[in-house]
């Protein structure tokens, strides 16, 4: 009879202590996560910015005078690479990161709407 009882108390001990922990885990992982997060995106975001200057490199000498040409095959070149690498950008951002390489290439020469 009393084996029952420290049986049942036991088993109840087990339960809160996952329960616990699993509270425990939940709430660690709510406070890593935006940190992982947002290193995840800077890291994304300087991969972004290298194959940016990659892409136009590669369209500098590719579509050398081609004008509006060559800013297309950069952004489709960035749009290929980043597919590869499982990174998913919008067009947008994808257009401005083209354009800042473009004008780190180019210092003198700021393109005005």
């Amino acid at each position: 009879m009393i084996e029952q009882y420290i049986t049942n108390i036991t088993l109840s001990l087990i339960g809160l202590g996952t329960l616990g922990l699993l509270i425990l885990a939940t709430s660690l992982y709510r406070k890593v996560k935006p940190i992982y997060e947002a290193r995840f995106s800077i890291e994304q975001r300087n991969r972004i910015g290298q194959l940016a200057q990659d892409a136009y490199a590669w369209v500098e000498r590719n579509y050398a005078g081609a004008g509006a040409k060559k800013f297309h095959e950069a952004v489709k070149y960035l749009t290929v690479k980043a597919g590869q690498l499982g990174i998913v950008i919008k067009s947008e951002e994808v257009e401005a990161a083209v354009q800042k390489a473009w004008e780190e290439f180019n210092p003198g020469k700021i393109k005005s709407a």
